[in-house]
């Protein structure tokens, strides 16, 4: 992940948010004997963008009274106890950090809940973000500790450079050329009360929209090129939770770098961004999703070339469409995670040093994060307390950029 610390930037005039601007794409032709004739007029151009905002804290605080901190908090143990306020801050950073980057791609490769067990496990989301022209610079996968368990054997097996038989990366951090970090703080994704399949459809056709409609930033941070969509046929009151993945029929990936269909062909997966409730009708009004559905060719005017250069799927789906969802209804899913560094930016700021009591800043040398550490006492009472506060959002920047990933 990209850390950025937005002293200066981010402050009371923007409420802690800013936008950044995201490229167009244009759509390019071959003329032969000549140049293309414009006279009709050139291509319009769509400045996407995504909105990068702070509004959550982290904190961790402890305390105790006089004649315990005598009796039993000599300095070391204290010193002891600021070292597990720090730990366990960091550990609970991570797990946020790791949530949201897991859960906000719509690709899936894999089984759910199987272990990567197979090098080709961890190369089938390497190629997934190939197809989605991801270039190989800064990517990581994030792996469960069972995972390194699953794979040693593959690992030791696998030639070095020598061909010598011993994978002399496997266990310092690289999985086909890819650094690799194995952890116990993936989230899991418990799913919705919807069925996993025969239930949830598409109510009423031709629900693609304009790229021009969808490349702006929401009015929060992950709501770039996201659409509504409505549909029926849920049981009454069922619950699509935010993260899951479905597909629909005949609704396929589309390349727009060569303007074809992805090949070998595969259906587009589609991830939900806010969680939505069917009401008693079994209907869904508006269920936000990723990727926007832009079909190549539609629109009208400048919209008709800029669909064509931003496309996502090769049609939208039809009327009475079926939804299948990955996992069934009420199960945890543990997914892994290959991820460039620019998918996700840490955006933090400092907050202000109180005008009581003792207080003091630091900057971490390894990213930019400044913890404010705050003491207090209680003249009546003789109680002492400390509490550590960090200001940060993990944002997303572009989540074709991730791939969740499980093994065959």
């Amino acid at each position: 992940m990209t850390w950025n610390e937005m002293d200066g930037e981010m402050d009371d005039r923007n409420g802690l948010a800013v936008l950044e601007q995201t490229t167009p794409r244009y759509n390019v032709t071959r003329t032969e004997n000549g140049v293309k004739d414009l006279s009709a007029g050139t291509d319009g151009s769509v400045f996407g963008s995504e909105l990068f905002e702070i509004t959550g804290t982290f904190n961790a605080n402890m305390g105790w009274g006089d004649f315990v901190k005598i009796k039993s908090i000599g300095e070391a143990r204290e010193s002891q106890a600021l070292l597990g306020a720090a730990t366990s801050l960091a550990d609970k950073i991570d797990a946020y950090i790791l949530a949201k980057a897991t859960l906000a791609s719509c690709d899936w490769t894999g089984t759910p809940n199987n272990a990567i067990a197979q090098w080709s496990d961890a190369a089938a989301a390497h190629t997934r973000l190939t197809e989605n022209g991801v270039d190989d610079s800064e990517l990581s996968f994030i792996m469960s500790a069972f995972d390194r368990q699953q794979l040693g054997d593959q690992l030791v097996k696998l030639p070095n450079e020598t061909g010598a038989g011993t994978y002399r990366k496997g266990f310092s951090g690289e999985i086909d050329d890819i650094r690799t970090m194995f952890t116990n703080q993936l989230p899991n994704l418990l799913t919705g009360t919807r069925a996993q399949t025969g239930a949830g459809l598409v109510n009423g056709a031709n629900q693609n929209v304009d790229y021009a409609a969808v490349a702006k930033a929401g009015t929060s941070n992950g709501q770039s090129m996201t659409q509504l969509i409505a549909l029926d046929g849920f049981a009454a009151g069922a619950t699509v939770k935010a993260g899951e993945v479905f597909t629909w029929p005949g609704v396929f990936a589309f390349d727009n770098r060569k303007q074809a269909p992805v090949s070998p062909a595969r259906l587009q997966q589609f991830t939900v961004v806010t969680d939505a409730v069917a009401d008693g009708a079994g209907v869904i009004a508006a269920m936000r999703i990723f990727p926007a559905m832009v079909v190549p060719g539609s629109g009208a005017g400048d919209n008709i070339n800029i669909n064509t250069a931003h496309a996502t799927v090769t049609a939208a789906p039809a009327d009475n469409s079926v939804l299948t969802f990955i996992g069934a209804a009420n199960t945890n899913l543990s997914p892994r995670l290959l991820i460039q560094k620019q998918a996700i930016v840490v955006n933090t700021v400092p907050l202000i040093l109180p005008a009581s009591d003792t207080s003091m800043r630091r900057k971490l040398k390894k990213i930019p994060l400044t913890v404010r550490m705050w003491q207090h006492s209680d003249f009546y009472t003789g109680a002492h307390g400390v509490r550590f506060d960090v200001a940060l959002n993990a944002n997303i920047r572009e989540r074709r950029r991730m791939s969740r990933m499980n093994g065959a």
